[in-house]
């Protein structure tokens, strides 16, 4: 066979040639199965070599299958026991060397005389004439020519005939298996299909840095036509994560290919068609040539906003419970040493006050003990009040007009402001409005304002400025004021601490500063100071929405 066809070589008779072009046209149909093939080829063996028996045989690991036996005395098909390829070391290496097995004397040839006892001579054969069938250059299986009773003398068309089937056998084998390959990789792709059409999951295959392959899900996910996501580069898909974290993701995906890693993920913001963010894991799976660069990067991508909302909203709850818990902690330890403190200082004014007889020393004990109550009070009025901060905490908030509420406060300490000849300027916009608590509100500007009048400077009359800014979703507020100001090198860190005061003011309980903080931090907010010593301080707090 040369090129697929039949040439009458001078080696074939007749009758060879006539049986090989009918295989042949057989073989072009095309529309038998392997195992009706093997039929046809092993009867046409018997029929074109006037023999017994002929039989294929298929190589599965190191065993010779019989995949179909063709006996003229009974005219049927059958199969035989396997075979063991290393009980037969001499006869499978010649197979393996491509040697065509011609004996005429079997129970002697060197080939197959180690078939003698269990095959041979059990079925009375006696003439062989085996010939390897290869694909792709190497040993697929043999093709096997029996004949017994008589003596068979094998000539040159008898091989050159057989070397024909075996050609065919090749050939049928080759596009048998090329059949069962493009069966399974449809049904590989039907499966792929039926996943990826119906699966949340966004699938996206890379070839040579070139999208292959989107299901139709990742497009639903972009907000992109097919057409446009595979009409994307990967750097217009670089270019779609979010700025924050891009470096991250090339980080990622150029250090595994780097490390000729198969397998690995990341998480990343990713900007769809609309221009909005959304969070997106993606897990890629990639295959390597052998040289070490990859051929293919396939990517499944799933969308964990909601996931990562979720996980970002328990890290910022953590976050606060955390940071409620050591106010409280702190608060606690204070506060209890502050009562032993007053409760003990009780006991021993009465302790005192039982213990003279004299008028003018119990009118002065007792004058004492009502300094010692009141500040017993205070202490317990302020535990009250940092308690209430973090019940009322999740208080409903509502917007408030800024300029109004502090106009309200304005009036509520005209006196206090009259009396000291404070002057207060506040810089707010009309229509500024601001969602809060309105207690906390109240709270917060009450104590700056207070505590600027508190600490005001007597070289000079005191001006408070207010100030507002709206910057996008950050409010920022500001009170500013030319009093004694603060040391921040000194007392930075104490600034909104409890009990803590600055200026020896006979009036100050240095709590405050320490409930200002807390009710903006409460709000989700935070606060900061600015000061300079005799030139007088700023605190700005910024809430958010």
């Amino acid at each position: 066979m040369e090129n697929g066809r039949i040439s009458k070589n001078l080696l074939y008779s007749d009758k060879h040639f006539e049986l090989l072009l009918e295989l042949y046209r057989f073989s072009l149909a095309n529309h038998t199965t392997i195992e009706i093939a093997l039929d046809k080829i092993t009867e046409t063996v018997v029929e074109g070599l006037a023999i017994e028996r002929c039989s294929f045989w298929k190589i599965e690991n190191d065993r010779l299958v019989c995949l179909n036996l063709f006996e003229n005395n009974t005219n049927s098909h059958t199969k035989a026991a396997d075979l063991i390829a290393t009980d037969l070391p001499i006869y499978f290496k010649a197979l393996k060397d491509g040697i065509a097995i011609v004996a005429d004397d079997v129970l002697n040839n060197t080939y197959t005389k180690e078939l003698k006892e269990n095959y041979l001579i059990p079925l009375g054969i006696t003439d062989m004439l085996d010939l390897p069938v290869r694909i792709d250059g190497k040993l697929y299986g043999v093709l096997c020519c029996e004949h017994r009773d008589s003596e068979r003398v094998w000539i040159d068309s008898d091989l050159a005939f057989t070397r024909s089937i075996a050609d065919i056998l090749s050939i049928l084998f080759e596009q048998n298996n090329k059949k069962l390959i493009e069966k399974e990789l449809l049904e590989s792709e039907r499966k792929l299909s039926l996943i990826t059409n119906n699966s949340k999951d966004g699938f996206v295959v890379f070839e040579n840095k070139e999208i292959t392959y989107i299901s139709p899900s990742y497009c639903q996910m972009l907000g992109y036509s097919e057409e446009e996501v595979y009409k994307m580069k990967l750097e217009d898909v670089f270019n779609s994560i979010h700025p924050e974290d891009v470096e991250n993701v090339r980080t990622i995906i150029y250090d595994n290919l780097g490390k000729r890693e198969k397998n690995f993920k990341c998480e990343f913001r990713f900007k769809n068609k609309e221009g909005n963010y959304f969070w997106r894991e993606d897990t890629a799976s990639v295959l390597y040539d052998e040289s070490g660069n990859y051929e293919k990067y396939i990517v499944i991508s799933r969308d964990v906003t909601a996931i990562k909302t979720a996980e970002m909203e328990i890290d910022k709850m953590y976050t606060i419970s955390k940071n409620l818990n050591e106010r409280l902690l702190d608060f606690t330890y204070i506060i209890s040493h502050n009562i032993r403190s007053n409760t003990s200082n009780i006991s021993m004014i009465i302790d005192l006050i039982e213990s003279t007889n004299e008028i003018d020393e119990k009118e002065e004990y007792f004058q004492l003990l009502k300094e010692s109550n009141k500040k017993l009070v205070d202490t317990i009025y302020y535990l009250n009040e940092t308690v209430n901060i973090q019940l009322s905490s999740k208080e409903n908030r509502v917007k408030l007009n800024l300029k109004e509420e502090i106009e309200k406060i304005l009036v509520a300490i005209n006196a206090i402001v009259r009396s000291n000849n404070v002057t207060i300027n506040y810089h707010i916009p009309d229509d500024f409005t601001i969602k809060v608590i309105p207690s906390y509100l109240e709270s917060i500007m009450l104590n700056l304002i207070t505590n600027a009048i508190k600490y005001r400077s007597k070289e000079r009359d005191l001006i408070v400025e207010i100030t507002a800014i709206k910057n996008g979703k950050e409010y920022t507020i500001a009170v500013k004021d030319n009093g004694l100001g603060i040391d921040l090198v000194k007392n930075k860190d104490k600034i909104f601490g409890m009990y803590k005061t600055f200026h020896g003011n006979a009036d100050a309980v240095g709590l405050g500063l320490f409930m200002t903080k807390n009710h903006i931090e409460a709000l989700g907010g935070n606060i900061s100071v600015e000061s300079k010593v005799n030139t007088g301080t700023e605190f700005k707090f910024r809430l958010y929405e």
